[in-house]
């Protein structure tokens, strides 16, 4: 059944306060492998990602164990590492009042979140900060969701659609393929909130925070 209204929402700095979540991690990653394979950890991090496209945490701990050999990390000290990222506490790390915001969007419309990353870690990352309950299960997650709009339309029909993110350039690319039917909410959150808006490219609603989002109406996604 076609919805008016849906929200398709960003996780990673509009959620959740990812940059945050990335510094303690690489705290937590240097008391268990030391400073220099940490270092070496996040090398490979960044190369996995220019590779793939997207963040891929297990595919980035498996290149790392298989490059350091066992007199330089113990199997145990790499199972240690390897933890950190399955339990994590993301749930500390959402921004404030998100869950609120949710709620507040679902009696507007229906919430739905779109995620880049990986399908093991991401979803991981998603059900333990209680965000995936939060939308009721509705989560997709992709290599590059602004690639998958007809996907996206087919597994969620709407009349209109409001997508929220901190990554401007997505918002803009994502205008450009569905024109006046989306609205979007540009959230001026972690370290892509600073970057210079795409050429063209003004976001329909700009908030700093993504609590800000309780005090717009249905009509202002709607009209704006």
């Amino acid at each position: 059944m076609e919805s008016q209204l849906v929200f398709l929402l960003d996780v990673d700095n509009t959620l959740l306060a990812n940059d945050e979540v990335k510094k303690e991690l690489d705290r937590r990653l240097q008391e268990t492998i030391g400073h220099d394979l940490t270092i070496r950890f996040w090398e490979i991090y960044e190369q996995v990602r220019h590779e793939q496209g997207v963040i891929d945490i297990p595919l980035s701990l498996t290149r790392l164990r298989e490059e350091v050999p066992i007199t330089q990390m113990k199997e145990e000290t790499y199972r240690r590492a390897h933890a950190l990222f399955d339990t994590f506490p993301f749930f500390e790390y959402l921004y404030p009042h998100v869950l609120e915001t949710l709620q507040y969007l679902r009696t507007l419309g229906l919430t739905v979140i779109v995620s880049d990353g990986d399908r093991y870690f991401q979803a991981e990352k998603i059900v333990n900060s209680h965000l995936a309950s939060a939308v009721e299960g509705r989560v997709l997650i992709y290599t590059h969701k602004q690639q998958h709009w007809q996907e996206i339309r087919q597994r969620y029909p709407a009349t209109h659609y409001a997508m929220v993110d901190d990554k401007a350039q997505i918002l803009a690319d994502s205008h450009v393929l569905l024109g006046p039917q989306l609205t979007t909410v540009f959230v001026r959150q972690g370290k892509y909130a600073l970057e210079p808006l795409p050429a063209n490219f003004i976001p329909t609603i700009s908030v700093d925070h993504i609590g800000d989002l309780r005090t717009y109406t249905a009509q202002d996604f709607l009209h704006a």
